[in-house]
């Protein structure tokens, strides 16, 4: 089975338990990654191992590119690119995400967040 065909046949639990559970409106794909990993070690170090060739950044791409192809299903939304450290620890490029559930917590606390820096700008 591929990458691609285990994240669509658990594209509930990524939404729902992974996605859901970042604590943050929003996150990056190394965030992601690593809650990712936590739900299914096993399964992720099978995939590593299927490649023999820099099978850190194959998987990772693969995971970034379900990402960005299942934004609506995920109810995620591309926010950019971010700086950050992966799971080695070094910062690299990668994209940056915000949670588009208008129910959850986490969108409430964006829409809070934008509100605060409005009045920051806006004098007095």
């Amino acid at each position: 089975m591929s990458l691609n065909q285990f994240m669509n046949e658990n594209l509930d639990v990524i939404r729902d338990e992974i996605i859901k559970n970042i604590p943050n409106p929003q996150f990056d794909s190394h965030e992601f990654i690593r809650h990712f990993i936590k739900k299914y070690e096993i399964t992720y170090i099978e995939f590593l191992s299927s490649y023999k060739i820099e099978p850190f950044r194959n998987v990772h791409a693969q995971i970034g590119r379900f990402l960005s192809e299942h934004q609506e299903l995920l109810k995620i939304k591309d926010y950019g690119s971010s700086h950050s450290p992966n799971i080695f620890g070094i910062d690299s490029s990668n994209e940056r995400w915000v949670k588009t559930d208008q129910g959850s917590s986490a969108q409430m606390e964006l829409a809070f967040a934008k509100v605060r820096l409005r009045r920051k700008v806006i004098p007095g």
